[in-house]
C-alpha cells in the first residue's frame, strides 16, 4: 500500500533557486521522472509523493542550479561510497488499522515526534547498558571473595597440622 509523503526544504536551503527536484530509490534517482518542489510563501520548497509503505529509500534534492542538498529532518543519514555525500534515508511507516476515518498522510510533526523518540529509547537503552570497566571490575571482585574464602578455609588446616606438630 502506499501513503502520500511530503517533502520540504527550508528558504535558507534553496537560497538564489527558483526550483527543486525529488530524486531517489523511488524514482532511480531520475531527473525526468523527480517530483518538482512548488514554491510556498514563505520562501520554502514543498511537495508530495506515493511511496510504498514499510519500505525504506534513500533520497535528495536537485536545485535547479545543479546544487545538491540535503534534508535538513532526514530520519537518517548514509554515506555514499566514493562521493563524500550523504544520502538522506526515510522509512514509510506502516498504515495502523484505525476505526477513525483519517487521511494516510503522514504529519511532519508526528514524524519528528517519533523521530525524538527513536533518539530517546537509543540513548535510554545505552545508559542501562554497563560500560566494559563496570563488567571487569565484578570477576575481579568475586576473585577476591574467592580467594579469601579458600584462605579461611586453609588457615584451619594450618592451625590442625601446626597442632599436631606439636604433640
Amino acid at each position: 500500500m502506499k501513503k502520500n509523503i511530503t517533502f520540504t526544504l527550508p528558504a535558507e536551503a534553496v537560497e538564489g533557486c527558483s526550483g527543486a527536484f525529488l530524486l531517489g530509490d523511488f524514482n532511480n534517482w531520475n531527473p525526468d521522472n523527480a517530483p518538482r518542489l512548488e514554491k510556498q510563501s514563505d520562501g520554502s520548497f514543498k511537495t508530495s509523493t506515493q511511496l510504498e509503505e514499510g519500505k525504506t529509500y534513500q533520497y535528495r534534492f536537485l536545485l535547479d542550479n545543479g546544487r545538491w542538498v540535503n534534508d535538513y529532518h532526514a530520519e537518517n543519514y548514509v554515506p555514499v561510497s566514493g562521493l563524500y555525500v550523504d544520502n538522506c534515508v526515510i522509512t514509510v511507516p506502516l498504515n495502523e488499522v484505525n476505526t477513525n476515518t483519517q487521511s494516510a498522510q503522514p504529519d511532519t510533526a508526528e514524524s519528528e515526534k517519533q523521530s525524538q523518540v527513536k533518539k530517546t529509547r537509543s540513548t535510554t537503552k545505552a545508559a542501562k547498558t554497563e560500560s566494559p570497566k563496570a563488567k571487569k571490575a565484578k570477576p575481579a571482585a568475586s576473585k577476591a571473595t574467592t580467594s579469601k574464602a579458600a584462605a579461611s578455609k586453609k588457615k584451619p588446616k594450618e592451625s590442625d597440622a601446626g597442632a599436631k606438630e606439636k604433640k
